[in-house]
């Protein structure tokens, strides 16, 4: 009983002191004890809160997003603590991180900081109390997590991309607002970027204006609505195919012993075509074209065999006349899609049926013309030699055509330029030769018939020598081209012709240049015979090729050209000397002749005082980014009204190049594949508004793109 009495009275002593301990540290120093009249004032320092709260909000963040770090400050009954400044720290690595203290606790005892880092990763975030001087460490740390920001996820792309634009897609995974840069690139590195959109918010962007046939891969990345941006994505990447499958007519089996009136209904004939397309070809259709041009269903059956294609119809299947009788003609049309949706057409196929050969009779032989005399035959000769001898060995220069208003005012021109330079007379004799046999009914009045150009670089040929012949190697025509590259031709008898070309420095026919188109030129002529249909000659494009000059040919040239203004100078000086001389001998003798010839100098002196002040011919130029003149480039003028190439130059050894147009609205597009259009002014809406030829040539700045290393290409190829 003694001993139970005594352990009780020792656990209470212990309890009352560890009360007494306990409390007095619990008071602030300088406050009175409970029950006493005195203050009690405690030495030492407590180095642990263990009542105050540290919370964050969120605690899983993505780079720079702020974390909410809330405190609540209590004493040891629960009751607030306020005016206690807190301060917030990392416990270990800090890096990348940064921290928005709180201010004092409130009257709840409530204070709060923020903290982000720039750097993924895990940090414990802990605070400590230093009101006092001297730090009280809150008892509970909180981990902050923080997230890169999620990598956006690009939908897959086609192998092929139909145009020259390309729309791509991406969705995102994370809980933020994000936005997006995208960039396209010709190498799968991205060492050089070509095209690269700003900071978007949707989840799509489209590129244009790409090349055809050029590869692009593509990546995005994101940024959060606090700045903090994550990495690129896996690339995509797609070739970009504007253009439709390549179609030609390879073969067609002749008609054999058929003609319009007798023909074997079963006779099969077949077409055969090459479809080419780097995609692959799709769908395919075949029709006729009916007489009045229409599309016109006709029956056939078909074999493809590789690229080849081809399509077999029976005669009784065409369109017939009175229901027995074949047309003269017959036009077929060939449609190819490839497999991204690009469509090409082809209707050069024809099929020609002879008319019967029966015995017509022959008509009466029209009365024969009357015979020329001998000496108009003799001119007729000696006018052909003098074409051949003068006109047909110039340098072919623009000459603009001008109308011969007079014969003898031609003919007086003649004489200035004989006395002012023998170099200009073979043109102005020309000319008064043509008016002579105009005059004299010997030469009729010619229509446009055909074009002389350059195999090369698609100039016009100027003042080159056409001759038409007949399939008894008669003369017929014979026409010297214009500034513009064209000739004329009259009406003649429906039969079979042939065409010879002469120029000086140029060969016909052509080497270079093949087929019966050279785009857009159409209906190229090779010097082959040819039937005229409704008296007129076919509308003929006629390539010329180049001969290279000789070096003393060249030295000459050369010489002629750096001494042109001595010999204008010379021209000017014959010409006075002329003058003077009329002048003169009218003076001394008053006759009409000497009147004639000194009135016939006022058109002599307009034509020198036109060639001394002409403009020089106009080019335009094509260089490269670093000013060097480009020769082989290919320059398209298109008619914008219709959309349409309507003709194309390719530049010279000095990078030259021109177009001499009719009026109307064009603009200017690069051929070649390998280049790229760097100059955006004056290469489209160019307005051609002068009456006749009007010369287009802006000078152009182009940048040559770079051949795709094995190295950017090997692993999507590896794809492919």
């Amino acid at each position: 009983m003694k001993s139970k009495t005594a352990i009780t009275i020792l656990v209470s002593v212990v309890c009352y002191a560890l009360f007494f301990f306990t409390f007095s540290f619990a008071q602030t120093p300088g406050e009175p004890f409970p029950g006493g009249d005195y203050p009690v004032v405690v030495r030492g320092k407590v180095d642990k809160d263990l009542y105050s709260e540290l919370a964050l909000n969120p605690s899983v963040v993505e780079i720079r997003q702020p974390s909410v770090v809330s405190l609540l400050m209590l004493n040891p009954d629960g009751t607030p603590r306020t005016g206690r400044r807190v301060q917030l720290y990392i416990d270990g690595n800090s890096q990348g991180i940064t921290i928005t203290q709180p201010g004092l606790s409130d009257s709840n005892g409530e204070a709060s900081g923020s903290i982000y880092s720039t750097i993924p990763g895990s940090y414990l975030v802990c605070a400590r109390d230093i009101t006092e001087g001297y730090t009280i460490s809150i008892l509970d740390c909180e981990t902050l997590y923080v997230t890169p920001v999620p990598t956006p996820s690009i939908f897959g792309e086609p192998l092929y991309t139909k145009g020259t634009s390309n729309t791509i897609l991406w969705d995102i995974s994370g809980p933020l607002t994000y936005q997006y840069i995208t960039q396209a690139s010709n190498a799968s590195n991205f060492k050089e970027i070509v095209a690269q959109s700003t900071w978007i918010s949707a989840k799509g962007y489209t590129y244009r204006n790409l090349s055809d046939g050029q590869i692009y891969f593509y990546r995005v990345k994101a940024k959060n609505i606090y700045g903090g941006e994550g990495t690129w994505s896996n690339y995509v990447f797609s070739v970009q195919d504007g253009s439709g499958p390549q179609i030609s007519v390879i073969d067609m089996t002749p008609i054999g012993d058929n003609n319009t009136d007798e023909w074997d209904e079963d006779f099969v004939v077949t077409i055969k075509y090459r479809i080419k397309d780097n995609v692959g070809v799709g769908e395919k259709d075949f029709w006729c074209i009916g007489s009045d041009g229409s599309k016109r269903e006709c029956p056939y059956t078909h074999n493809t065999v590789g690229d080849f294609w081809e399509v077999s119809f029976k005669l009784k299947d065409l369109e017939l006349v009175h229901g027995d009788t074949l047309l003269r003609q017959y036009g077929f049309c060939v449609e190819a899609k490839d497999l991204v949706g690009n469509v090409t057409r082809n209707c050069t196929a024809k099929l020609n049926i002879p008319l019967p050969e029966v015995e017509k009779p022959k008509p009466p032989k029209p009365p024969e013309p009357p015979k020329k005399p001998q000496i108009i035959e003799d001119a007729e000769k000696i006018i052909n030699e003098v074409i051949d001898n003068t006109i047909g060995k110039l340098e072919p220069t623009v000459v603009q055509d001008s109308n011969v208003t007079a014969t003898v005012t031609n003919l007086a021109v003649t004489v200035s330029m004989l006395m002012g330079g023998i170099g200009s007379l073979p043109y102005f004799l020309l000319q008064v030769i043509l008016a002579l046999l105009s005059l004299l009914g010997f030469r009729k009045k010619g229509n446009p018939s055909g074009y002389v150009y350059d195999s090369v670089t698609k100039e016009p040929i100027a003042q080159a020598i056409v001759r038409v012949f007949n399939e008894n190697n008669e003369l017929v025509w014979t026409d010297v081209t214009n500034g513009n590259g064209y000739f004329t031709s009259i009406e003649i008898e429906d039969g079979e012709y042939y065409i010879k070309v002469t120029a000086r420095n140029y060969v016909f026919p052509s080497k270079i240049v093949f087929g019966s188109q050279d785009f857009p030129l159409e209906n190229v002529y090779h010097g082959t015979d040819f039937l005229t249909k409704e008296r007129k000659i076919p509308d003929f494009s006629i390539p010329m090729d180049r001969v290279e000059m000789k070096e003393f040919e060249k030295k000459v040239q050369r010489l002629l050209s750096r001494t042109k203004y001595v010999w204008k100078t010379l021209h000017v000086l014959f010409f006075l000397v002329g003058l003077i001389v009329s002048l003169y001998a009218l003076s001394v003798t008053p006759m009409w002749w000497n009147y004639l010839i000194v009135a016939l100098y006022v058109p002599a002196l307009v034509m020198l005082l036109f060639s001394i002040f002409s403009k020089r011919e106009k080019y335009g130029t094509v260089k490269d980014e670093k000013k060097k003149l480009l020769a082989g480039a290919i320059i398209g003028l298109k008619e914008e009204e219709f959309d349409k190439l309507v003709s194309k130059r390719v530049t010279d050894h000095r990078g030259k190049y021109r177009f001499v147009v009719e009026p109307g609205l064009y603009s200017i597009v690069l051929l070649n594949s390998d280049l790229r259009l760097v100059t955006s002014k004056d290469v489209s809406h160019i307005k051609a508004t002068k009456k006749g030829a009007n010369i287009i040539c802006p000078n152009l700045v182009v940048k040559k793109l770079e051949d795709t290393t094995s190295e950017d290409v090997e692993e999507p190829l590896g794809e492919l």
